[in-house]
């Protein structure tokens, strides 16, 4: 995975204050439409997403993240090479990294989903960094953004993923642990 330095250091300060730091790891999508949840299968590999969320952008912003756990229900590594949304500019995949005691935000490549196992996406860690987003998004809190993730074997994948408040927000994998993101 190479990391590549994010643009500005508004767009840094920015992701600070959506929260994006705390834990993490990576991301994937493809052809067929899903909810969030389901197992999709595409060109004989099975991506699933579980908890797939999008958080809703902070009032006047038009950047915010996406996280899930996306899990590989087959016998292959799998790699997720890029995202996209009808209702976003652009989606980068992006990790944090520690270096000399300071949280950085980074670009990454491709994030790997290994063969049965899974790669969680979260505040932090690995996620999806989500640029020029539609004003006013086609959903509310609560509703569902279609989200289009692309692998290097089993193709681009569909899925809805629920618009959720910073406030509210729940880490995939935490369900039942009422984690809201600090401002």
């Amino acid at each position: 995975m190479r990391l590549k330095p994010v643009g500005s250091m508004a767009a840094i300060l920015q992701a600070l204050a959506l929260g994006l730091c705390c834990i993490g790891s990576a991301s994937v999508m493809a052809q067929n439409t899903a909810p969030a949840g389901d197992v999709v299968s595409h060109g004989g590999r099975a991506i699933s997403a579980e908890s797939p969320m999008v958080r809703q952008p902070i009032p006047g912003k038009t950047m915010t993240a996406a996280f899930m756990v996306l899990k590989n229900h087959t016998d292959s590594d799998e790699t997720l090479t890029s995202a996209s949304a009808r209702w976003a500019g652009r989606i980068e995949l992006h990790t944090h990294k520690h270096e000399n005691g300071v949280m950085k935000m980074r670009q990454v490549d491709s994030i790997k989903v290994p063969a049965n196992g899974s790669v969680t996406l979260q505040p932090g860690g690995l996620h999806l960094m989500i640029f020029d987003v539609q004003q006013p998004l086609p959903a509310t809190v609560g509703g569902e953004l279609p989200l289009e993730l692309c692998f290097s074997k089993s193709g681009c994948l569909s899925y809805q993923a629920k618009l959720v408040d910073l406030r509210n927000m729940v880490m995939p994998g935490k369900e039942g642990h009422h984690q809201p993101m600090a401002m």
